[in-house]
């Protein structure tokens, strides 16, 4: 399967996920809505991240060996990324063409409830995988896309 076609099935797959989370959120308030999903984000990243600790063979790894161990599983999503910076200290790379962001544009989610539901969503997920690889990593969010064209800045840095 090629990236293109991974893409456009995570693409057409995430606009349920962020019809139920409206709809919860209709019921329930957004803010309360965000709250659960950051809950299970979390929980899901450190199953997820644990699993690949496990699988690689690995005690703890800096900002970089996160970076690596990661990439796999965010191509497999068909997110588009390249590194900006690799050092032990920190791994910062550019988010291009994002499904996530995609799915919730096809919902008629505005930039900054998209942003709210990453920041309360995937980017919990991803800070708990890294964590798993070592307690001292945090996944960041450095800039948010201002559109589909634009991407994001994000970072994997060892404190």
């Amino acid at each position: 399967m090629s990236i293109e076609d991974t893409f456009e099935g995570a693409k057409n797959a995430f606009p349920f996920f962020f019809a139920y989370i409206n709809s919860v959120g209709q019921e329930i308030g957004i803010e309360r809505a965000n709250a659960l999903l950051t809950q299970m984000q979390k929980a899901m990243g450190a199953g997820v991240g644990a699993m690949m600790k496990e699988q690689a063979g690995i005690e703890t790894v800096d900002a970089s060996g996160a970076f690596a161990l990661s990439k796999g599983f965010v191509s497999s999503l068909g997110i588009e990324f390249e590194a900006t910076e690799e050092s032990p200290q920190c791994a910062a790379f550019t988010v291009g063409r994002c499904p996530v962001f995609a799915g919730a544009q096809m919902t008629g989610m505005d930039l900054e409830a998209i942003e709210a539901s990453c920041r309360a969503g995937a980017l919990k997920f991803m800070d708990a995988v890294v964590k798993q690889f070592n307690p001292g990593l945090s996944y960041e969010l450095r800039k948010f896309r201002s559109s589909a064209e634009d991407a994001c800045e994000e970072a994997i840095v060892l404190t």
